[in-house]
């Protein structure tokens, strides 16, 4: 214990109690938090294609709306919880006090797996953006997953120095890429896009159910939470925020209504651009210069280098976000001695989690290294596949997460709102499910034809994290229990246990 405790003291500012710094953000500045890690360019330029491409065409616009209404409804008995768990542990804090230890830390593993994968395919699309740039500037024509080990390096390098972009870049930044698809919008509306006569051509079939719900289906919803995925990062800040029982509610419902609007009119218009009729087919062909035709025949030719530039680095703030994000989950199971214990160490001078870090940034090499080894493209074949399956289990992981509110405040008479603990967590679970099912009924449209082996192992992957962590604490349970017993523990004292 001496020695657990001194490592906690060496991780900084306040953890030699286990304690972040509390009352030091507002709701403003986590929506700022999380609206920067979404990066909305990225979700536009790598989402959108996709989705109307591969998912359900035209419908694509609807489908932002519908996955904005099924996190509002999860978010409901979410963030009821965080007012009684505040915690920096997230989805695996509350699985934990939900259902217990053991499904606790099989859900950490299986959000581990899940973000990494995510991670890995933001990986993917840097390198499919940034070559091109280098070609068009210097000539210079390497392989993609070059610049994605760079990429990987570059955030491993950041995270061992806990060097950050700062508030300040990240806000530059985050308003640069925020107004380029803003002025796109406001053009295409005003001219009325491809009919050209004005805001009464703009064509409002994007969001007919009929659209919505046509098509691959579960492509496009799943693609469309690949926008939103983050926002449960609101509860991580808890621990820091002002008032947080107050504070991190607010800012959830703030951060996924502006993400949701800002994706499903940007998608309606950027559709119109094209026209109802030629849209599919352009995406479908050209995923990946899709936004950037939009923005040259919408803005001009200037527009678009401005975009090449700003998609590398909204990608890249992307994958650092969830480099940190990742490297922290980790250190945060080693302190406790839940995963190897070398994880929660810090580095002697810079007190940073440089263990976890390089862990992390492993992971993410091992995965670029493999697709790039089988000659998958990095768009549609990395960024596609694994963000696509990532996603696919953070649905998975939210439906979890909702099975354990439910059953929290059936066993907490904490709260006693039938909407926010029963009725909302409920029917959450209900659309989850049936969006997972959905999802997983088009999942050969997502990967193709790569074998039985490749489908049976990629299944199984995410099965196989969660196990092993559902394993590890029962082993936990039967030989170290007074490790076993800190699975799920609060990072407040006062917070309910």
């Amino acid at each position: 214990m001496s020695e657990m405790s001194q490592e906690i003291h060496s991780a900084g500012k306040g953890t030699s109690t286990g304690r972040l710094r509390s009352g030091s953000i507002g709701a403003g500045h986590i929506v700022f938090f999380v609206v920067s890690a979404a990066a909305p360019l990225s979700g536009v330029v790598l989402g959108v294609p996709v989705i109307i491409g591969l998912g359900n065409g035209i419908g694509a616009a609807g489908a932002f709306v519908v996955v904005a209404l099924v996190l509002l409804l999860f978010s409901v008995g979410y963030t009821a919880m965080s007012r009684q768990v505040v915690n920096a542990g997230g989805f695996y804090v509350f699985v934990a006090q939900g259902l217990g230890r053991v499904a606790g830390l099989g859900a950490a593993t299986f959000a581990l797996f899940s973000y990494t994968a995510i991670q890995a395919g933001m990986f993917g699309a840097l390198g499919a953006y940034v070559n091109p740039l280098v070609v068009h500037y210097t000539g210079v024509d390497i392989p993609w997953w070059i610049y994605s080990l760079i990429g990987t390096a570059l955030c491993w390098v950041l995270g061992v120095r806990q060097v950050s972009l700062g508030a300040r870049v990240l806000g530059v930044m985050l308003v640069l890429e925020s107004s380029l698809i803003v002025v796109l919008d406001v053009v295409i509306f005003a001219t009325g896009g491809a009919s050209g006569e004005g805001p009464a051509g703009l064509s409002w079939e994007p969001f007919d159910p009929k659209a919505v719900f046509a098509g691959a289906v579960g492509i496009g919803m799943v693609f469309a939470y690949t926008s939103f995925i983050g926002f449960e990062a609101t509860v991580i800040y808890g621990e820091e925020a002002i008032e947080p029982r107050r504070t991190v509610p607010r800012a959830t419902y703030v951060a996924l209504i502006t993400m949701g609007v800002f994706y499903a009119a940007s998608t309606w218009l950027i559709i119109n651009s094209f026209g109802i009729d030629a849209v599919v087919g352009i995406a479908a062909q050209d995923p990946g210069g899709f936004a950037e035709r939009s923005i040259s025949q919408t803005l001009g030719p200037a527009a678009v280098e401005i975009m090449k530039v700003l998609i590398v680095t909204s990608i890249f703030a992307a994958v650092l976000a969830f480099h940190n994000t990742l490297a922290r989950y980790l250190f945060a199971l080693g302190r406790q001695g839940l995963m190897w214990t070398h994880l929660g160490r810090t580095h002697h001078e810079r007190q940073s989690p440089h263990i976890a870090c390089t862990v992390q940034a492993v992971s993410a090499a091992v995965l670029i290294i493999v697709f790039a080894v089988a000659g998958a493209p990095p768009y549609t074949g990395l960024y596609v596949w694994a963000t696509g399956i990532g996603a696919i289990c953070i649905i998975v992981l939210q439906a979890v997460a909702s099975v354990a509110v439910f059953a929290f405040f059936r066993r907490n008479s904490v709260d006693n709102r039938p909407w926010h603990t029963l009725i909302a967590p409920a029917l959450s679970l209900l659309v989850l499910v049936s969006l997972t099912a959905v999802s997983l009924s088009n999942f050969s449209l997502l990967v193709g034809d790569p074998g039985p082996v490749a489908v049976t192992a990629l299944a199984a992957l995410p099965a196989l994290a969660a196990l092993a962590g559902a394993g590890r604490a029962l082993w936990l349970r039967r030989k170290r229990p007074e490790q076993y017993e800190k699975i799920g523990q609060t990072g407040d004292p006062d917070a309910t246990t």
